[in-house]
């Protein structure tokens, strides 16, 4: 695990280039809504779909940025549980599926907005670590997504960021009934954030 985020931060440190680059760090509350991970073939399941159930998470970041490019290494908690739904009704154990997620995004300034607002998009690479029963289940997904930033005041960011994430089922074939086929997992989300530039 050591070894690819010092990569990550080598190349960090690369694609933004000098000056007028400069350092941050960041912490960040967002709401995650996850589809997909499994769904019932037979349909003889009134649950016909199970997956991560989604909710709050908080984050804390490191990243550069410049006039241009920028990018960001991101680690976040939640506890989405998990998730059974079906016929328009969902419902979600909390006592189970703790996540740690690791994300390092490349980002580019596409506008602005006002006299100190910036547009971003995003992309990269995420490693979630989901704790299913007890039993870890590692999974890597593509994430991106959209970030509005703009000035508070003195050193002080703030930002909003839209994302969504794709990545293979977080289920093993084990951990379902043999009637339910596993699926892609995607998540989208929204995330309010603070932002402090060194």
């Amino acid at each position: 695990m050591r070894a690819p985020l010092t990569i990550i931060i080598v190349l960090l440190c690369g694609v933004v280039g000098p000056l007028p680059a400069q350092w941050y760090v960041g912490m960040e509350y967002g709401v995650k809504t996850y589809r997909g991970s499994t769904r019932d073939t037979s349909s003889t399941h009134v649950a016909s779909e199970g997956r991560p159930g989604g909710g709050p998470s908080v984050g804390i970041s490191v990243g550069r940025a410049g006039r241009r490019l920028g990018g960001t290494v991101r680690v976040s908690y939640a506890k989405p549980g998990f998730a059974v739904s079906g016929n328009g009704v969902t419902l979600t154990d909390k006592g189970t599926g703790r996540l740690i997620e690791i994300s390092s995004l490349l980002s580019t300034r596409v506008g602005g907005i006002g006299p100190s607002g910036a547009v971003w998009v995003e992309l990269g690479p995420a490693l979630h670590l989901w704790d299913f029963n007890d039993e870890m289940h590692p999974r890597w997904s593509v994430l991106g997504g959209a970030a509005y930033q703009w000035v508070i005041g003195g050193r002080f960011l703030g930002a909003v960021r839209l994302e969504g994430m794709l990545s293979p089922s977080w289920f093993k074939a084990t951990d379902a009934p043999p009637e339910f086929a596993r699926r892609v997992t995607w998540r989208y989300g929204a995330g309010l954030g603070l932002r402090y530039r060194l």
